[in-house]
C-alpha cells in the first residue's frame, strides 16, 4: 500500500540532515524515550517504516531488539550501510527486511509480537487512519506502546501562512489532503483528536501526544546550523511547542502515543 511513497525517495534522502529532518527525528526520539518500557534483549520493537533506519538504529544502541521495515530497497540499503558502522553489539539488535506496513497482521508470525510498535510518517499515505492504525495495533503485545505519527490537519494551513503563501493558507482551512513537500499529491491529514480517538477504538488507549514541528516545517533544505547554541536554542524552543497548548494543535506533525490492552485489535 505504501508504494505510493516510491517516487518521493529521491526527495527524501535530499531532506536527511537538513533542519525539517533533524528536528523532527530528535523531537520524536526525546518523546518516545520518556514512554520506552526499559531495554533489554528481550524487549522487542518494530519500526515500520523505517526509511534509512535513524530511530531504529538509536533504539538498537540503547539496548533494544529491534526490527526495521520498509518497503523502499534505497532506504534499506542506506539503513543497513548506517549500521553496519555500528559496534558489534548493536548490529546484533538490528535487522532492516523489506515489507509493507498495510501488510501487518496478515501473517501470523506478526501478531502480538512486538513490546513497541513505531511508525512515524507513514499513516498519512495508507488509505484510511483507521486501516493504518489497525495492522500497527495487531503486531503488539497486550500492554505494549504505539508510537505513531500523522500529518496533522491544521498543519497545513499553518506551514502555508507562515511561507507567505495566503492562497494556500485559505485553501488549506477547510483541507484533508495536501501535496507535501516531497511532491506527493493526495496525502491525508488527520485531527490529533481523530487518531486518538481511532486508536482507542481499536484497544490502543492514548496515554500522550505532542506536536512536531511548529516553525521549521517549510524550511526543506535549509541546513542545520554550524553555531551549536543557535541549534540548541532551536530544537529547545521546538520542543516546548511540542508539549504546549496552543502551539501543538498547529504544528505540522502529531506524535500519538498508546498503550494496547488485552483482546483487542
Amino acid at each position: 500500500m505504501t508504494e505510493r511513497f516510491a517516487p518521493a525517495v529521491d526527495a527524501w534522502r535530499r531532506g536527511l540532515g537538513k533542519v525539517r529532518n533533524a528536528v523532527r527525528q530528535e523531537l520524536v526520539a526525546r518523546q518516545l524515550d520518556a514512554h520506552l518500557p526499559p531495554p533489554g534483549p528481550n524487549t522487542t520493537v518494530l519500526d515500520a517504516g523505517c526509511g534509512q533506519g535513524t530511530q531504529a538504529i538509536r533504539l538498537a544502541r540503547a539496548g533494544y531488539t529491534v526490527r526495521g521495515i520498509d518497503l523502499s530497497p534505497d532506504l534499506l540499503e542506506l539503513a543497513a550501510r548506517t549500521a553496519a558502522a555500528e559496534p558489534p553489539d548493536v548490529r546484533a539488535r538490528v535487522r532492516f527486511d523489506q515489507a509493507d506496513v498495510g501488510d501487518l497482521g496478515r501473517d501470523s508470525s506478526d501478531m502480538e509480537a512486538f513490546d513497541v510498535v513505531c511508525c512515524h510518517g507513514v499513516v498519512m499515505y495508507l488509505p484510511t487512519l483507521k486501516e493504518g492504525l489497525a495492522a500497527l495495533v495487531k503486531a503488539i503485545r497486550p500492554g505494549g506502546l504505539l508510537s505513531v505519527v500523522t500529518r496533522n490537519r491544521a498543519g497545513i494551513a499553518m506551514r502555508a501562512g507562515i511561507s507567505g503563501d495566503w492562497k494556500g493558507a485559505l485553501d488549506g482551512f477547510g483541507a484533508r489532503l495536501y501535496t507535501n513537500r516531497l511532491g506527493l499529491a493526495g496525502v491525508r491529514a488527520d485531527e490529533p483528536g481523530e487518531v486518538a480517538a481511532a486508536a482507542a477504538a481499536l484497544g490502543a488507549e492514548p496515554i500522550a501526544w505532542y506536536g512536531v514541528r511548529l516553525w521549521t516545517d517549510h524550511w526543506a533544505l535549509t541546513d542545520v546550523p554550524d553555531d551549536e547554541a543557535e541549534w540548541t536554542a532551536l530544537l529547545a524552543a521546538e520542543e516546548q511547542a511540542g508539549r504546549r497548548d496552543p502551539y501543538r494543535a498547529v504544528t505540522a506533525l502529531t506524535h500519538t502515543l498508546a498503550i494496547r490492552g488485552p483482546g483487542r485489535s
